[in-house]
Protein backbone atom coordinates (compact mmCIF):
# COMPACT_ATOMS: atom_id res chain seq x y z
CA UNK A 1 0.00 0.00 0.00
CA UNK A 2 1.15 3.37 -0.94
CA UNK A 3 2.13 5.85 1.75
CA UNK A 4 -0.07 8.82 2.44
CA UNK A 5 0.88 12.01 0.18
CA UNK A 6 1.53 14.78 2.71
CA UNK A 7 -0.31 18.07 2.04
CA UNK A 8 1.54 21.79 2.77
CA UNK A 9 -1.46 24.22 3.50
CA UNK A 10 -1.51 27.21 4.59
CA UNK A 11 -5.11 27.78 6.17
CA UNK A 12 -5.06 31.67 5.11
CA UNK A 13 -4.04 31.96 1.79
CA UNK A 14 -5.81 33.31 -0.45
CA UNK A 15 -8.71 34.70 2.07
CA UNK A 16 -9.22 31.46 2.78
CA UNK A 17 -9.36 30.01 -0.64
CA UNK A 18 -7.68 26.73 0.70
CA UNK A 19 -9.63 26.29 3.79
CA UNK A 20 -12.74 26.49 1.71
CA UNK A 21 -11.30 23.84 -1.42
CA UNK A 22 -10.23 20.99 1.28
CA UNK A 23 -13.09 19.58 0.83
CA UNK A 24 -13.16 19.21 -2.58
CA UNK A 25 -9.05 17.73 -2.58
CA UNK A 26 -10.40 15.68 -0.32
CA UNK A 27 -12.80 14.26 -2.01
CA UNK A 28 -10.78 14.26 -5.42
CA UNK A 29 -8.17 12.35 -3.39
CA UNK A 30 -10.80 9.59 -2.17
CA UNK A 31 -11.86 9.20 -6.32
CA UNK A 32 -8.60 8.11 -7.12
CA UNK A 33 -8.09 6.03 -4.15
CA UNK A 34 -5.09 8.54 -2.47
CA UNK A 35 -4.80 8.89 0.76
CA UNK A 36 -3.65 12.22 2.21
CA UNK A 37 -2.30 14.13 5.20
CA UNK A 38 -2.65 17.41 5.99
CA UNK A 39 0.23 19.20 7.47
CA UNK A 40 -1.07 22.65 7.96
CA UNK A 41 1.07 26.14 8.90
CA UNK A 42 0.73 28.09 11.02
CA UNK A 43 3.42 30.63 11.29
CA UNK A 44 6.31 32.35 8.32
CA UNK A 45 8.35 29.93 7.81
CA UNK A 46 6.10 26.78 9.13
CA UNK A 47 6.31 25.56 5.31
CA UNK A 48 10.03 25.19 5.23
CA UNK A 49 10.13 23.49 8.06
CA UNK A 50 7.06 20.30 7.09
CA UNK A 51 9.05 20.40 3.38
CA UNK A 52 12.06 19.30 5.18
CA UNK A 53 10.80 16.81 7.43
CA UNK A 54 9.29 15.09 4.84
CA UNK A 55 12.25 14.94 2.45
CA UNK A 56 14.15 13.54 5.55
CA UNK A 57 11.55 11.13 5.45
CA UNK A 58 11.95 10.63 2.46
CA UNK A 59 8.43 11.23 0.90
CA UNK A 60 8.87 10.99 -3.29
CA UNK A 61 6.29 13.72 -3.30
CA UNK A 62 4.80 16.60 -1.30
CA UNK A 63 1.80 18.71 -2.52
CA UNK A 64 1.92 22.55 -1.78
CA UNK A 65 -1.56 23.53 -1.19
CA UNK A 66 -1.72 27.81 -1.07
CA UNK A 67 -0.10 30.70 -2.74
CA UNK A 68 2.87 31.64 -4.17
CA UNK A 69 4.20 32.45 -0.33
CA UNK A 70 3.20 28.93 -0.18
CA UNK A 71 5.25 27.57 -2.64
CA UNK A 72 8.52 29.45 -2.14
CA UNK A 73 8.87 28.45 1.29
CA UNK A 74 7.72 24.28 0.52
CA UNK A 75 10.44 24.47 -2.22
CA UNK A 76 13.43 26.07 0.14
CA UNK A 77 12.86 22.76 2.33
CA UNK A 78 13.31 20.70 -0.64
CA UNK A 79 15.99 22.03 -3.20
CA UNK A 80 18.63 19.70 -3.72
CA UNK A 81 16.66 16.67 -2.23
CA UNK A 82 14.71 13.74 -4.07
CA UNK A 83 11.42 14.97 -3.14
CA UNK A 84 9.25 16.29 -5.84
CA UNK A 85 6.78 19.43 -4.95
CA UNK A 86 3.44 19.45 -6.71
CA UNK A 87 1.66 22.97 -6.63
CA UNK A 88 -2.61 22.75 -6.07
CA UNK A 89 -4.34 26.42 -6.65
CA UNK A 90 -5.29 28.16 -3.05
CA UNK A 91 -3.71 31.24 -3.19
CA UNK A 92 -4.94 34.72 -4.34
CA UNK A 93 -3.71 33.83 -7.86
CA UNK A 94 -1.24 31.41 -7.31
CA UNK A 95 0.54 32.62 -11.00
CA UNK A 96 3.02 29.10 -10.52
CA UNK A 97 0.22 27.41 -11.40
CA UNK A 98 -0.34 29.05 -14.53
CA UNK A 99 3.49 28.98 -14.91
CA UNK A 100 3.14 24.96 -14.51
CA UNK A 101 0.09 24.52 -16.60
CA UNK A 102 -1.75 23.75 -13.78
CA UNK A 103 -5.50 24.09 -13.64
CA UNK A 104 -6.97 26.57 -11.18
CA UNK A 105 -9.62 24.52 -10.23
CA UNK A 106 -8.21 22.47 -7.58
CA UNK A 107 -9.74 18.89 -8.08
CA UNK A 108 -8.50 19.19 -11.53
CA UNK A 109 -5.21 20.14 -10.56
CA UNK A 110 -5.06 17.21 -8.11
CA UNK A 111 -6.13 14.73 -10.83
CA UNK A 112 -3.43 16.02 -13.21
CA UNK A 113 -0.49 16.05 -10.64
CA UNK A 114 -0.58 12.97 -10.03
CA UNK A 115 -1.03 11.79 -12.77
CA UNK A 116 1.92 14.01 -14.17
CA UNK A 117 5.36 13.42 -14.46
CA UNK A 118 8.74 14.76 -12.42
CA UNK A 119 11.36 17.25 -13.99
CA UNK A 120 13.74 18.98 -12.25
CA UNK A 121 13.29 22.95 -12.27
CA UNK A 122 15.79 26.01 -12.11
CA UNK A 123 15.09 28.42 -8.87
CA UNK A 124 16.39 31.72 -8.60
CA UNK A 125 18.98 32.56 -5.60
CA UNK A 126 19.83 36.17 -4.24
CA UNK A 127 23.08 37.32 -2.19
CA UNK A 128 20.84 37.78 0.56
CA UNK A 129 20.27 34.20 1.29
CA UNK A 130 16.34 34.19 -0.74
CA UNK A 131 14.98 31.91 -3.37
CA UNK A 132 12.55 32.60 -6.12
CA UNK A 133 10.41 30.39 -8.43
CA UNK A 134 9.10 32.96 -10.38
CA UNK A 135 10.72 36.63 -10.61
CA UNK A 136 12.47 39.55 -8.54
CA UNK A 137 11.28 42.54 -9.50
CA UNK A 138 11.89 46.30 -7.97
CA UNK A 139 10.19 49.51 -9.04
CA UNK A 140 6.46 50.70 -8.33
CA UNK A 141 5.50 47.16 -7.61
CA UNK A 142 7.96 46.52 -4.96
CA UNK A 143 6.61 49.94 -3.27
CA UNK A 144 3.17 49.00 -3.47
CA UNK A 145 4.11 45.30 -2.00
CA UNK A 146 6.49 47.10 0.41
CA UNK A 147 4.21 49.45 1.82
CA UNK A 148 0.82 47.48 1.58
CA UNK A 149 -0.25 46.82 5.37
CA UNK A 150 -0.40 42.73 6.26
CA UNK A 151 -4.24 43.41 6.67
CA UNK A 152 -5.20 44.90 3.41
CA UNK A 153 -3.50 42.40 1.84
CA UNK A 154 -5.07 39.16 3.81
CA UNK A 155 -7.87 40.65 3.69
CA UNK A 156 -8.27 42.46 0.45
CA UNK A 157 -6.68 40.46 -2.00
CA UNK A 158 -5.85 41.87 -5.47
CA UNK A 159 -8.19 44.77 -4.62
CA UNK A 160 -6.52 45.88 -1.72
CA UNK A 161 -2.79 45.59 -3.71
CA UNK A 162 -5.22 47.94 -6.21
CA UNK A 163 -6.03 50.44 -3.69
CA UNK A 164 -2.04 50.87 -2.19
CA UNK A 165 -0.88 51.36 -5.94
CA UNK A 166 -3.78 54.34 -6.20
CA UNK A 167 -1.92 55.32 -3.15
CA UNK A 168 1.91 55.34 -3.94
CA UNK A 169 1.47 56.16 -7.73
CA UNK A 170 -0.49 59.57 -6.65
CA UNK A 171 2.60 59.95 -4.45
CA UNK A 172 4.61 59.82 -6.96
CA UNK A 173 8.20 58.95 -5.04
CA UNK A 174 9.08 56.26 -7.33
CA UNK A 175 12.47 54.77 -7.25
CA UNK A 176 15.87 54.93 -9.71
CA UNK A 177 17.86 51.71 -10.30
CA UNK A 178 20.47 50.51 -12.73
CA UNK A 179 21.22 47.24 -13.46
CA UNK A 180 24.03 45.64 -14.08
CA UNK A 181 23.87 42.25 -15.93
CA UNK A 182 25.99 39.70 -16.16
CA UNK A 183 28.85 40.42 -19.16
CA UNK A 184 26.54 43.39 -20.22
CA UNK A 185 26.39 46.64 -20.16
CA UNK A 186 24.45 48.99 -17.25
CA UNK A 187 20.57 49.83 -17.86
CA UNK A 188 19.30 52.85 -15.47
CA UNK A 189 15.57 53.16 -15.59
CA UNK A 190 12.62 53.02 -12.82
CA UNK A 191 11.46 49.17 -12.98
CA UNK A 192 13.17 46.04 -13.41
CA UNK A 193 11.73 42.54 -13.43
CA UNK A 194 14.07 39.32 -13.34
CA UNK A 195 12.26 36.18 -14.22
CA UNK A 196 12.76 32.72 -13.59
CA UNK A 197 9.42 32.01 -15.67
CA UNK A 198 7.42 34.32 -17.78
CA UNK A 199 4.11 34.72 -15.80
CA UNK A 200 3.31 37.97 -13.25
CA UNK A 201 0.27 38.18 -10.92
CA UNK A 202 -1.48 35.70 -13.34
CA UNK A 203 -0.53 34.28 -17.17
CA UNK A 204 1.06 37.41 -18.00
CA UNK A 205 4.12 37.30 -19.67
CA UNK A 206 6.00 40.32 -18.39
CA UNK A 207 9.87 38.26 -18.84
CA UNK A 208 9.17 36.31 -22.15
CA UNK A 209 10.95 33.96 -23.17
CA UNK A 210 12.09 32.79 -19.16
CA UNK A 211 11.07 29.59 -18.26
CA UNK A 212 11.99 27.52 -14.96
CA UNK A 213 13.31 25.06 -17.27
CA UNK A 214 16.13 26.93 -18.80
CA UNK A 215 19.40 28.04 -16.97
CA UNK A 216 18.63 31.65 -17.82
CA UNK A 217 17.22 34.20 -16.24
CA UNK A 218 15.05 37.05 -18.41
CA UNK A 219 15.71 40.69 -17.42
CA UNK A 220 12.81 43.39 -18.63
CA UNK A 221 14.15 47.06 -17.83
CA UNK A 222 12.05 50.18 -18.42
CA UNK A 223 14.51 52.60 -18.59
CA UNK A 224 12.45 55.74 -18.22
CA UNK A 225 11.45 56.70 -14.52
CA UNK A 226 8.35 58.01 -12.57
CA UNK A 227 4.65 57.21 -12.47
CA UNK A 228 3.85 58.82 -16.60
CA UNK A 229 6.34 55.96 -18.00
CA UNK A 230 5.47 53.50 -15.27
CA UNK A 231 1.85 53.38 -15.76
CA UNK A 232 1.80 52.38 -19.70
CA UNK A 233 4.04 49.83 -18.96
CA UNK A 234 2.27 48.27 -16.66
CA UNK A 235 -1.04 48.01 -18.53
CA UNK A 236 1.28 46.87 -21.18
CA UNK A 237 2.36 43.35 -19.68
CA UNK A 238 -0.85 41.55 -19.90
CA UNK A 239 -0.60 41.27 -24.15
CA UNK A 240 3.09 41.36 -23.64
CA UNK A 241 3.49 44.45 -25.46
CA UNK A 242 5.61 46.59 -22.93
CA UNK A 243 8.84 44.90 -24.41
CA UNK A 244 8.49 46.78 -27.64
CA UNK A 245 8.40 49.93 -25.98
CA UNK A 246 11.31 52.01 -27.00
CA UNK A 247 12.03 52.22 -23.32
CA UNK A 248 12.50 48.85 -22.39
CA UNK A 249 15.54 47.02 -22.48
CA UNK A 250 16.14 42.97 -22.67
CA UNK A 251 18.54 40.80 -21.31
CA UNK A 252 19.38 37.15 -21.06
CA UNK A 253 21.59 36.46 -18.43
CA UNK A 254 22.24 33.65 -15.79
CA UNK A 255 23.41 36.44 -13.25
CA UNK A 256 22.19 40.11 -12.44
CA UNK A 257 22.90 42.96 -9.80
CA UNK A 258 20.70 45.90 -9.11
CA UNK A 259 21.63 48.96 -7.32
CA UNK A 260 19.74 51.99 -6.24
CA UNK A 261 20.48 55.62 -7.89
CA UNK A 262 17.84 57.84 -5.91
CA UNK A 263 18.36 58.21 -2.59
CA UNK A 264 16.79 56.28 0.55
CA UNK A 265 16.05 52.57 0.42
CA UNK A 266 14.88 50.86 -2.46
CA UNK A 267 13.01 47.69 -2.00
CA UNK A 268 12.98 44.89 -4.00
CA UNK A 269 9.93 41.85 -3.67
CA UNK A 270 10.40 38.17 -4.87
CA UNK A 271 7.40 36.07 -5.87
CA UNK A 272 5.19 38.88 -4.87
CA UNK A 273 6.07 39.43 -1.35
CA UNK A 274 8.64 42.35 -0.15
CA UNK A 275 11.75 40.83 1.25
CA UNK A 276 14.54 43.39 1.34
CA UNK A 277 16.18 46.87 -0.27
CA UNK A 278 18.69 47.02 -2.63
CA UNK A 279 21.81 46.72 -3.73
CA UNK A 280 20.67 42.81 -4.18
CA UNK A 281 22.52 40.03 -6.60
CA UNK A 282 20.30 36.95 -7.95
CA UNK A 283 20.87 33.92 -10.16
CA UNK A 284 19.68 31.06 -11.68
CA UNK A 285 20.60 27.97 -10.02
CA UNK A 286 19.93 25.24 -12.84
CA UNK A 287 17.71 21.60 -11.83
CA UNK A 288 17.69 22.72 -8.14
CA UNK A 289 14.17 21.88 -7.09
CA UNK A 290 12.34 18.82 -8.55
CA UNK A 291 8.37 19.41 -9.43
CA UNK A 292 5.36 17.73 -10.65
CA UNK A 293 3.96 18.53 -13.70
CA UNK A 294 0.83 17.42 -15.57
CA UNK A 295 2.43 15.03 -18.58
CA UNK A 296 2.34 16.62 -21.92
Amino acid sequence: MNSPVPVIWNPTSGRGRAAKGRSRLAAAAERLGIALEWWGTERPGHATELARRAAAERRPLVLAFGGDGTYNEVARGLVGTGTAMGILPGGTTSVLAYELGIPQEVDRAFELVMGGEDRPMSVGRTDAGDLFLLMLSTGPDAVVLDRLSPRLKRYGGKAGIAAQAVVEFARGDLPEIEVLPDGGAPVRGGWAIVGNGECYGGPFPATPGASPFSDELVTVVQTRTGRAAAVPFFLAIPKGRHVERPDVVVRRTRRVRIEPVSGGEVPYQLDGDPVGVLPVEAWVEAGALVVRVPRP
